[in-house]
Formats: C-alpha cells, sequence, structure tokens
C-alpha cells in the first residue's frame, strides 16, 4: 500500500531534478511540510502531507484523514472546486486561442486557493502554481501549433498523390492518342 507513497516522490523528484527553477523554488520550502486539503472536492476530509527536504526534494508524502495543526514550519494549502475550475478554463481557453495576448497575470489568491503559513513561503508557493499552470499551457499550445503544422504538412505532401478526376481524364486521353 505505501509503493504509491514512493512511486509519487520519485515522479515529482525527477521533474524537479529535471527543472533547476523549480528546484529552485522548492529549495525556499526547503524543511516545511505542506499540507493539501480539497475540501469541496474530496468526499471527506482527506489531506495530502509532503515533506520538503533541505535539498528541495520531496522526502514523504502521506494521505491522512486526520485534522493537521497549523504550527512551525508547516504550509496549509486550501484548493476549492472553484480554483480547479479557474484553473481549466484558463488552460482550455488559452488552448482554443494560443496567440491571443492574456492581460498580465492573474493573481491566484480569492479564487480559490487559500495558504496559510510564513508570508515568504505564501508567495513561494504562489510562484510555484503560476509556473505550472504557465508550463500546462504552454504544452498544449505546442500540442495545437504541432497538430496544424502535421495537418499542414500532410495535405501539402498529399497533394502531390492525389489525382484529381479531370487529371485522370487528360492523361486518359493523351494515352489513347498515343495507341
Amino acid at each position: 500500500m505505501t509503493s504509491w507513497r514512493f512511486a509519487a516522490r520519485n515522479l515529482i523528484n525527477r521533474q524537479l531534478e529535471n527543472d533547476e527553477a523549480f528546484l529552485v523554488q522548492t529549495k525556499m520550502l526547503s524543511g516545511k511540510r505542506v499540507i493539501v486539503l480539497m475540501p469541496d472536492i474530496l468526499p471527506a476530509l482527506v489531506s495530502l502531507e509532503i515533506e520538503i527536504g533541505t535539498d528541495g526534494l520531496v522526502d514523504d508524502i502521506n494521505v491522512t484523514d486526520r485534522e493537521i495543526e497549523q504550527g512551525e514550519g508547516i504550509l496549509r494549502i486550501t484548493v476549492a472546486k472553484k480554483f480547479i475550475i479557474s484553473r481549466i478554463q484558463k488552460v482550455a481557453s488559452s488552448f482554443l486561442s494560443p496567440d491571443e495576448n492574456v492581460p498580465g497575470r492573474s493573481s491566484l489568491f480569492g479564487q480559490g486557493l487559500k495558504i496559510e503559513g510564513d508570508v515568504d513561503d505564501i508567495q513561494t508557493v504562489g510562484d510555484i502554481v503560476d509556473s505550472l499552470f504557465d508550463r500546462i499551457i504552454r504544452i498544449n499550445n505546442d500540442v495545437k501549433i504541432f497538430k496544424e503544422n502535421l495537418t499542414k504538412g500532410t495535405s501539402w505532401f498529399l497533394d502531390d498523390f492525389i489525382v484529381r478526376k479531370k487529371d485522370l481524364d487528360k492523361q486518359s486521353r493523351t494515352l489513347n492518342e498515343l495507341m
């Protein structure tokens, strides 16, 4: 039952190790316990406890149903359904129109994301969440652009092989004349 914890931890750590910018941000949270709650998404009081080591990597992940009190070195993040919906809408709208300039950076706070803890830690978590969603949007836009380029390239390539009826008739007449 604990193998999922190690798999999740290793997956997160691999992503952090491959991204220096994120690792720098998570190092700012070193030695902290991050508690993630999703009260109106999950049916019961379930929290995700993440312990961040001094190297900025995740030391341990636990799922628990007990209440964890706010204390020194604990950062509590409450994610509401409203926040998830607003972020999905942002990703979807950017996927549908990647070329539009999105005016400014919208604030994460007041949209269903509540972060309790040290002021510096709150800013760090806000920056991490913003960066994650910006990356998701970039990946979606890259996929859309790749799909469009593939479609254009394929139609250009196939245009040389597709024989139109008038071309076929013309070639048939030419062959009949030669015979």
